[in-house]
């Protein structure tokens, strides 16, 4: 027994000293973590000297528990510069790092590790980058700050979905891009959310709702160019909101219906493009402090909020300037925009004054006769509000994208003589409409779907009154059997077209592009005639569809698109285009089909391209239109955004032309709905067209020649001004050869003579094709019309052969054309540079740079106005400047001692 004591008391000696090592060896293990920043600072804190971190006041900052491990690093305002080195994730027992008001740089390091880390503030220094695994394995993470950091453009992380505990996320004018992510619904116990200044896009995500602890969003200021856009119904959503700060977006739509008992203090959205009437729960809410509306677009009657602080009086639509209520018109027609979600295109519809006009409304005596709002993008519902204009006659709603159902009330409207609401996706059933002669326009919708009750019946023709007799009953049953057997051979194709879909679905993701072209356009007017040394000769047996050989030769495609940056994803297109969705195609033509869709927020224009179907040519075309655009730029030319390659798909993207073609402004009225271009405008898009061709041929950086310039490629933006489009067809021409043999390409109509018998291209083809363009604008007509008698469908021949009789030239102009005493003489000064234009010989033909001289002296005329402002000054104006010096030197005027020097050198330099 005392032998083990013997042998027992060296073990519990050896222990006795193990004991504070080990805990001196865990200390150690932070120490060195601290004494590696102390390193990776250029200027340390003085204090941090010796080593031992948690002991005494040496290392200022730094905070320790008990058993050695650093919970806390604070090292606020110190001008420190240098790095943060890696080694800081190790420290897992940290609780809070902040490092605010310093010049730290260099990547933030990875704080994955950090699980105890509940303050993170990183403001104001200039990191460069942040970690891979940012956010991540933070789960008590309280407040995360970071605003004024110099970083690379970076994107919020789903990780940050992990720190659900989050209260307060700061990120301001810190280089955030992308959009919100989803999965800061995740953060329920989010109080503050700042991410003002940066470079986010897209709409707020309806997901914000499950915040109901946030009290202060700050989104304000995006500096992106799409910047933050959509509605803001989200944020009525917010229980405990009290600031709220989203000026200076894109915000649209109206504000929301807030809740009576909101506890909102601060309502910032001025800046913005929100429509619509202010909400009355809006401006009661008792504890609201300070609102900025100013600089948006709403409409209706004035608010009146007690708030300390009120800005709202620049920049929007008002009905009244005091808050009193507005006229019963505005209110009804304010109730129809309403039933359209308030869009941006009726932000117009402001004022008190419908008739003053606005937009898409036509008066009589102050009643509204006519809406007219066609192809305006509208989305919504149709509103049962347009029965209480009473003397409305036409109501155009075609061609948008309008749901729902026709309301029943519109039956009532007595004096209703024309209704289309064509190409839309109206569901339920036409409602029977009694006014004596109404023309209804339905086509192109989805009646018969479910979609709501339309309240009221279908149209009746009678098939359902009964017959007493038998043979009724038998031609049923007959009927009735032949339309089972029908139905079923109709199943049977279906099944077999749908599992060929699916097979030819597994085989390539993306089908291939039917096209043809627009309609309306004959496909024999499309052509190229090819002789064997260049000469051709034109013939029924042309074929429909084939293009000239691009100035780009087909084996440099690769380097092609490896020239600039421009290539986007398939991925981003079909998500800007709903998947290729019919629904959102514009028209179809040439070797594609034309898409709208959404990139960053803006409106674009998708020509899809299959190569399989389009061919050889087909591919010279799409790889010219990029060669020329990337090329050229001009306000009147269409611009190319980007282009896409994915498999056999070939993809242009082009800014979106909201105003149609001037094909539909011209000769589709009826089925595009239009209405009739005055003679100022079409002497706007005259000049506008002029001004695009003459760059091409003479101010670009080399000279191109369109060789396909007609009205269907010339396109418009919302208020009429003309771009020319479609450049797959364009020949570059050296500067010492304007003139060169090439294989004919173009449209039947707008082929030059020369180019069309001998293949003979020089930009006198264009001039050729302009001339035309200005005879159906003066006309109204289509260059070829089969419909009318043979020695008239040529509008070229017999514009030029009736310009000879003034009385019956001025029969033969568009009858839509209202034209003063000024305009006809403009006109006739148009027609004749239309003849001139198309002059059979190509030097007979003038330059476009001759048809911008002549049309802007039309268009832009100067005229001087009443203000007398030289005469005052003792008549100098009527004075030449040998006179007015001649004056001074003989001391008629006095010179000030500041005029003196500038007018001696004057005096010199003439004398």
């Amino acid at each position: 027994m005392r032998r083990a004591r013997i042998l027992l008391l060296p073990l519990l000696l050896l222990l006795a000293v193990a004991g504070p090592a080990a805990a001196a060896t865990a200390m150690t293990a932070d120490a060195g973590i601290i004494l590696d920043l102390a390193k990776s600072l250029t200027n340390p804190p003085p204090s941090w000297t010796g080593t031992d971190v948690c002991g005494g006041v040496s290392f200022s900052g730094i905070t320790c528990d008990g058993a050695g491990r650093v919970t806390g690093i604070n090292l606020v305002k110190l001008h420190l510069s240098g790095t943060l080195s890696s080694s800081l994730a190790n420290l897992t027992s940290l609780q809070s790092l902040q490092l605010q008001g310093n010049v730290l740089e260099g990547d933030v390091p990875s704080l994955a590790r950090m699980g105890s880390l509940e303050t993170l503030v990183l403001d104001g220094n200039a990191f460069s980058a942040l970690p891979p695994d940012f956010l991540e394995g933070l789960p008590s993470l309280l407040k995360l700050s970071m605003d004024n950091l110099p970083l690379n453009p970076w994107s919020i992380p789903d990780a940050i979905a992990g720190c659900a505990m989050l209260q307060t996320f700061s990120a301001s004018n810190a280089s955030v891009s992308g959009s919100l992510p989803a999965v800061l619904a995740n953060l329920t116990s989010l109080q503050t959310l700042r991410l003002s200044y940066n470079n986010l896009t897209g709409v707020l995500p309806v997901g914000l709702e499950a915040l109901g602890a946030l009290e202060t969003l700050q989104l304000n200021n995006q500096k992106s160019d799409g910047k933050l856009s959509g509605p803001i119904d989200v944020v009525a959503k917010l229980p405990s909101l009290k600031t709220l700060w989203l000026q200076s977006n894109l915000f649209t739509g109206p504000i929301p219906e807030f809740d009576p008992n909101s506890q909102l203090e601060i309502f910032n959205v001025r800046d913005n493009k929100l429509t619509g009437p202010v909400p009355p729960s809006l401006s009661g809410i008792a504890s609201l402090q300070d609102v900025s509306l100013s600089n948006n677009f709403l409409q209706g009657p004035k608010p009146n909020f007690t708030a300390k602080t009120v800005d709202l009086k620049s920049g929007n639509g008002f009905c009244r300037e005091d808050s009193g209520p507005c006229d019963p018109l505005v209110t009804t027609l304010l109730e129809v925009a309403l039933g359209f979600g308030y869009p941006l295109q009726l932000a117009k519809w402001a004022g008190n004054n419908p008739c003053d006009p606005w937009p898409g409304i036509s008066c009589i005596k102050m009643d509204v006769t006519q809406i007219k709002l066609p192809r305006q993008n509208l989305s919504g519902i149709i509103s049962p509000a347009f029965a209480s204009l009473n003397r409305l006659q036409r109501l155009d709603l075609s061609n948008n994208q309008l749901t729902g159902v026709i309301p029943d009330a519109l039956t009532t409207l007595e004096t209703l003589k024309y209704l289309d609401v064509s190409n839309n996706r109206l569901t339920g059933q036409v409602p029977e409409f009694k006014q004596p002669n109404i023309k209804l326009m339905t086509a192109g919708n989805r009646f018969g779907e479910s979609g709501g009750d339309s309240g009221g019946g279908g149209s009746n023709d009678g098939s359902s009154s009964s017959n007493p007799t038998g043979s009724h009953n038998s031609k049923s049953n007959v009927g009735m059997i032949i339309g089972i057997l029908l139905s079923v051979i109709l199943l049977v194709i279906c099944i077999g077209l749908f599992l060929h879909h699916r097979r030819k679905k597994n085989v390539d993701k993306f089908s291939p592009v039917p096209t043809k072209s627009p309609s309306g356009e004959s496909e024999m007017m499309k052509i190229q005639i090819v002789g064997t040394n260049g000469h051709s000769s034109i013939s029924g047996s042309v074929p429909t569809e084939l293009y000239s050989h691009s100035s780009v030769d087909s084996t440099n495609i690769a380097d092609l698109f490896e020239s600039h940056g421009m290539q986007l994803p398939m991925s981003v297109l079909l998500k800007a285009t709903n998947n290729f969705d019919e629904d959102y195609i514009l028209g179809r033509g040439g070797f594609g089909v034309v898409y709208k869709g959404t990139l960053n927020g803006k409106l674009v224009a998708v020509k899809r391209c299959d190569s399989g179907t389009m061919g050889t040519k087909g591919l010279q075309e799409f790889m010219a239109e990029i060669d020329v655009l990337r090329k050229v730029r001009h306000r009147h030319l269409v611009a190319l955004l980007g282009y896409c390659t994915h498999g056999n798909e070939r993809l242009l993207v082009y800014e979106y032309m909201s105003g149609g073609t001037l094909r539909e402004h011209l000769c589709d009225l009826q089925q595009s709905g239009y209405t009739p271009l005055t003679w100022t405008q079409r002497m706007t898009i005259a000049l506008d067209v002029a001004r695009g061709i003459e760059y091409l041929h003479g101010l670009a950086q080399e000279t191109f020649i369109h060789r396909d310039l007609k009205p269907s490629n010339i396109l418009l933006d919302q208020d009429l001004r003309a771009k020319v489009s479609d450049f797959g067809l364009v020949k570059l021409a050296k500067d010492t050869d304007k003139s060169m043999m090439t294989r004919v390409a173009g449209t039947f109509g707008y082929l030059a003579p020369e180019y069309a018998t001998t293949g003979k291209v020089t930009t006198k083809v264009d001039v050729y094709a302009y001339g035309v363009i200005l005879m159906e604008m003066i006309t109204g007509r289509k260059v070829l019309d089969d419909s009318l008698p043979e020695d008239e469908t040529h509008l070229v021949t017999i514009f030029r052969k009736n310009m000879l009789d003034r009385e019956k030239f001025r029969k033969f102009l568009d009858p839509a054309l209202e034209l003063s005493a000024e305009s006809w003489n403009s006109l006739l000064e148009v027609a004749d540079l239309a003849r001139h234009c198309t002059a059979r010989e190509p030097h007979q033909r003038p330059d476009m740079c001759h048809c911008v001289n002549r049309l802007s002296s039309l268009v832009d005329q100067w005229k001087p106005t009443n203000v007398i402002d030289d005469d005052e000054e003792g008549g100098t104006s009527e004075m030449g400047l040998h006179q007015q010096l001649e004056r001074w030197r003989c001391g008629d005027f006095t010179i000030s001692d500041s005029e003196s020097f500038s007018t001696y050198n004057t005096s010199r330099k003439y004398h």
